[in-house]
Protein backbone atom coordinates (compact mmCIF):
# COMPACT_ATOMS: atom_id res chain seq x y z
CA UNK A 1 0.00 0.00 0.00
CA UNK A 2 2.77 2.66 0.05
CA UNK A 3 2.38 2.59 -3.77
CA UNK A 4 -1.12 4.32 -3.12
CA UNK A 5 0.06 6.57 -0.20
CA UNK A 6 3.47 7.85 -2.62
CA UNK A 7 0.91 8.26 -5.72
CA UNK A 8 -1.36 9.83 -3.80
CA UNK A 9 0.67 12.29 -2.14
CA UNK A 10 2.45 12.87 -5.32
CA UNK A 11 -0.69 13.75 -7.61
CA UNK A 12 -2.15 16.31 -4.54
CA UNK A 13 0.79 17.88 -4.65
CA UNK A 14 0.54 18.26 -8.71
CA UNK A 15 -2.94 19.18 -8.62
CA UNK A 16 -2.70 22.13 -5.81
CA UNK A 17 0.30 23.38 -8.81
CA UNK A 18 -2.48 23.27 -11.82
CA UNK A 19 -1.46 20.02 -12.96
CA UNK A 20 -3.70 20.05 -16.10
CA UNK A 21 -5.85 16.58 -17.67
CA UNK A 22 -4.53 14.34 -19.93
CA UNK A 23 -5.89 11.18 -20.68
CA UNK A 24 -3.12 9.34 -18.98
CA UNK A 25 -5.00 9.90 -16.00
CA UNK A 26 -6.78 6.69 -16.70
CA UNK A 27 -3.18 5.34 -15.61
CA UNK A 28 -4.83 5.50 -12.11
CA UNK A 29 -7.46 3.91 -12.46
CA UNK A 30 -6.16 0.50 -13.00
CA UNK A 31 -3.65 -0.41 -10.33
CA UNK A 32 -6.11 0.85 -8.07
CA UNK A 33 -8.90 -1.80 -9.32
CA UNK A 34 -5.94 -4.63 -9.23
CA UNK A 35 -5.50 -3.11 -5.45
CA UNK A 36 -9.07 -3.20 -4.77
CA UNK A 37 -9.43 -6.91 -6.14
CA UNK A 38 -6.62 -8.36 -4.46
CA UNK A 39 -7.23 -6.89 -1.03
CA UNK A 40 -11.10 -8.12 -1.58
CA UNK A 41 -9.54 -11.83 -2.43
CA UNK A 42 -7.43 -11.62 0.64
CA UNK A 43 -10.64 -10.35 2.52
CA UNK A 44 -12.60 -13.24 1.02
CA UNK A 45 -9.46 -16.25 1.95
CA UNK A 46 -8.53 -15.44 4.90
CA UNK A 47 -12.54 -14.06 6.70
CA UNK A 48 -10.62 -10.71 7.97
CA UNK A 49 -12.88 -8.04 8.86
CA UNK A 50 -9.95 -5.65 8.48
CA UNK A 51 -9.56 -6.41 5.20
CA UNK A 52 -13.25 -6.76 4.49
CA UNK A 53 -13.18 -2.50 5.52
CA UNK A 54 -10.05 -1.97 3.87
CA UNK A 55 -11.59 -3.32 0.18
CA UNK A 56 -14.51 -1.29 1.32
CA UNK A 57 -12.37 1.79 1.43
CA UNK A 58 -10.63 0.83 -1.32
CA UNK A 59 -13.57 0.26 -3.86
CA UNK A 60 -14.66 3.69 -2.40
CA UNK A 61 -11.43 5.84 -3.39
CA UNK A 62 -11.66 3.65 -6.74
CA UNK A 63 -15.29 4.20 -7.68
CA UNK A 64 -14.42 8.24 -6.89
CA UNK A 65 -11.11 7.83 -8.92
CA UNK A 66 -13.46 7.03 -11.49
CA UNK A 67 -15.63 9.72 -11.77
CA UNK A 68 -13.35 12.37 -11.63
CA UNK A 69 -11.30 10.85 -14.36
CA UNK A 70 -15.01 10.80 -16.94
CA UNK A 71 -16.31 14.08 -15.98
CA UNK A 72 -12.64 15.19 -17.15
CA UNK A 73 -12.51 12.95 -19.86
CA UNK A 74 -16.12 14.17 -21.55
CA UNK A 75 -14.99 17.95 -20.55
CA UNK A 76 -12.24 17.60 -22.26
CA UNK A 77 -13.42 15.64 -25.52
CA UNK A 78 -16.50 18.64 -25.53
CA UNK A 79 -13.63 20.99 -25.40
CA UNK A 80 -12.11 18.90 -28.21
CA UNK A 81 -15.23 18.80 -30.26
CA UNK A 82 -16.13 22.35 -29.95
CA UNK A 83 -13.14 23.18 -31.28
CA UNK A 84 -13.01 21.18 -34.24
CA UNK A 85 -16.57 22.85 -35.18
CA UNK A 86 -14.92 26.25 -34.60
CA UNK A 87 -11.76 25.77 -36.11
Amino acid sequence: MLWLVLAAALTVRAVRRGLPFAPTWWSFIFPLGACVTATGGLAARSGSQPLVWATVGLYVLLAAAWAIVVRHSLRHALVQVRGAVRG
